[in-house]
């Protein structure tokens, strides 16, 4: 290929793509001629075969045409060079193949299982299939969130937990900061008058519903806000296609949800690049042995409900994020809460296992009622439940 440049032909032959996929990626703005001959021919280079690359990596990877945009042009804002997007790439990839692998040993599971054990074991692939639209499903809707956190005001504690959160940001006036999956805003709600003058605050979530609620429950602060000139903002945000301006935030706060996060180094790498010089990322999660007791109560129940630990949290918890966090920072500190719970109200602990994403409300909607009877005879015998929480935070600087 001693050619300065190539004809559309020759780029879709070098590639092994059929000349109408490079016309398309043309007119959808993704891969641009370097130039045009006299009499019409697209011209391409070598900066041309690369960008394609990229393209039909991410289209295969599974990101829409819109997401493939923003991710090149997030890349491209950012000045990557090769070798950075490589890697990037390579760690989608690596996410990919656990994830295929995951399937295979279940279809496996499923071919060596008895005709009895083989349905639990398909429902197991279908929600692997699924997980990403379970998870939105789930936490999009207000009404679900709050079902988990209810179960959360049983706490030993007598700090709240998002009380613990705020205590460590330890903002200072004038700062910007963004938050990362804000849910309903139950961080700032009632802690707006702490706010320090001057704040520039960024909420974000990928459920535009999620976000609207948050608006809504932070409006009747906004004169209040005003007087102290801070200002917040709203955007929808995806933290799986994350694209941020380079060094334009003093505090990122990721407060229990990257393990939601399926492009999650990409992320991380995205949310460093993000951060000014002295910034600080705010990651919480939980640990292997959290809400332990209430797992088990619903395994003896019935074993086919999907435990959001074993699959959901279980790629970034307290004992295996360091090494991930470890890659894109250079100081990493984690702090764990001091918080057990304590529950006598069989609604509030039947409301959150319902919440669970996956298949608990499928099961539920016909097996409801012997799960709530099964928790209001636990707690005439004992008075209470029991429930351990391994929760924690890591903070982390460049």
């Amino acid at each position: 290929m001693n050619k300065q440049y190539y004809t559309a032909g020759e780029i879709a032959r070098i590639a092994g793509v059929s000349l109408r996929t490079i016309r398309f990626y043309d007119t959808k703005g993704l891969l641009p001629p370097i130039s045009h001959s006299e009499n019409g021919y697209r011209h391409y280079d070598k900066s041309s075969v690369t960008l394609l690359q990229r393209i039909l990596m991410l289209k295969y990877l599974g990101f829409s045409l819109e997401q493939i945009q923003q991710l090149i042009a997030a890349q491209e804002a950012d000045s990557l060079n090769q070798e950075t997007i490589l890697a990037q790439q390579k760690s989608l990839l690596l996410e990919r193949k656990k994830q295929l692998e995951l399937l295979i040993s279940t279809i496996e599971l499923a071919q060596h299982s008895c005709e009895e054990d083989k349905w639990q074991v398909l429902v197991r692939c279908l929600n692997l299939l699924t997980r990403e639209e379970k998870v939105l499903e789930q936490y999009q809707n207000p009404e679900n969130l709050n079902r988990r956190i209810n179960i959360h005001t049983y706490s030993t504690s007598s700090q709240s937990w998002m009380e613990w959160v705020y205590e460590r940001l330890a903002l200072q006036p004038g700062e910007t900061v963004l938050e990362l999956g804000c849910g309903t805003g139950l961080l700032w709600m009632e802690r707006t008058h702490l706010l320090p003058e001057g704040l520039q605050l960024i909420l974000t979530d990928r459920s535009k519903e999620m976000l609207e609620q948050t608006r809504h429950n932070l409006a009747p602060y906004e004169k209040e806000l005003a007087s102290r000139r801070i200002r917040i903002e709203y955007q929808v945000l995806d933290a799986n296609t994350l694209e941020l301006p380079a060094a334009s935030y003093d505090r990122i706060v990721a407060n229990h949800m990257l393990y939601h996060v399926e492009h999650r180094d990409a992320c991380l790498a995205a949310i460093a690049r993000a951060l000014t010089p002295k910034g600080t990322f705010y990651c919480s999660t939980v640990g292997d042995t959290h809400m332990q007791q209430l797992h088990e109560l619903v395994i003896a129940f019935d074993p086919r409900i999907e435990i959001p630990s074993q699959n959901l949290t279980e790629t970034f918890h307290l004992e295996n994020a360091r090494p991930q966090l470890t890659k894109h920072f250079a100081h990493v500190e984690r702090q764990d809460q001091d918080n057990d719970l304590i529950v006598d109200d069989p609604q509030a602990i039947y409301d959150y296992i319902y919440s669970y994403p996956g298949n608990a409300s499928l099961i539920l909607e016909q097996r409801g009622p012997e799960l709530l009877k099964m928790i209001q005879d636990k707690l005439s015998r004992e008075g209470a439940m029991f429930i351990h929480k391994s929760t924690g935070m890591f903070i982390c600087r460049k």
